[in-house]
């Protein structure tokens, strides 16, 4: 009992000295959509893994840096100094989840509006892929 209350403490007070070098405890582990890496260690309202969440990520487990992080950049990129690194990778990890879903809008305007098309496309277009696109009300 003693030993807890001591350890309880020492977190305590090791949290006031040094904040950003603690992970946050969460009951609930926020976690990327697009990595499925803890996200806890980042501003509360944040959905993907960011430039701060990389950073944290290289300095405190640089295994899953490696594992997961760094594959995303291009071999040009593994040139670059950290920071910037650290943005590619950010930027990755976004484009991953959206260029998917506009890609797929961009390519249903484009047959729908096709001017030399003989029939109405919209029946032909997947009702899944219309809903990716967000487009189910088209």
């Amino acid at each position: 009992m003693e030993n807890n209350l001591i350890n309880k403490v020492y977190d305590f007070f090791n949290h006031i000295i040094h904040p950003n070098d603690l992970k946050p405890v969460s009951l609930s582990i926020k976690r990327c959509p697009v990595t499925g890496l803890d996200i806890s260690m980042q501003a509360k309202h944040t959905k993907f893994l960011s430039v701060s969440g990389i950073k944290w990520y290289y300095r405190y487990e640089r295994e899953l840096y490696y594992q997961f992080l760094s594959v995303r950049l291009s071999p040009r990129s593994l040139n670059k100094d950290l920071t910037t690194q650290f943005k590619l990778i950010a930027h990755s990890i976004r484009n991953a989840e959206s260029n998917p879903r506009n890609n797929t809008r961009r390519a249903i305007k484009k047959l729908l509006n096709d001017k030399n098309s003989l029939f109405n496309n919209l029946q032909l277009i997947d009702k899944n892929k219309l809903q990716e696109a967000g487009l189910k009300n088209h």
